[in-house]
């Protein structure tokens, strides 16, 4: 982990605090991985990380940007009436799922996060690859 933040209850990221927060994880960066000479920021286009000062401290910081879907591509427009009574299905429902994974199953899971954001990057921000051909 290189950098977290978490913002009093109540108060919602803005692009003042976004960008805040992109200097924050560049000094985190700069001091852990002090030889990492090149990021490459997985980004969606929610309102504070669009914002003109966002974008201006990320050209500042001279990251690249991995483009995030606004929808997962995998869903069809659909099957969106579906949300809300499987939302309400869920809410009833008690999970343990994440209580009941071990350390290690985390740790892989976020061990493997570089090697698939490297996919992602190498073919052409593509989040679903056809590994068949």
């Amino acid at each position: 982990m290189l950098y977290y933040e978490l913002l009093p209850q109540g108060r919602t990221v803005n692009a003042t605090i976004y960008s805040n927060q992109l200097a924050s994880l560049a000094l985190a960066l700069r001091e852990k991985r002090p030889r990492c000479s090149a990021v490459h920021l997985l980004h969606d286009n929610a309102r504070p990380h669009v914002a003109k000062a966002s974008q201006t401290k990320l050209q500042e910081l001279n990251w690249d940007t991995v483009p995030h879907p606004p929808y997962s591509p995998d869903i069809a427009p659909s099957d969106y009436h579906l949300f809300r009574p499987i939302k309400l299905f869920l809410k009833m429902a008690v999970f343990n799922f994440f209580d009941s994974q071990s350390a290690a199953f985390w740790k892989k899971s976020i061990d493997d996060l570089p090697e698939r954001w490297l996919i992602v990057i190498t073919n052409n921000s593509q989040y679903i690859v056809d590994r068949s051909c």
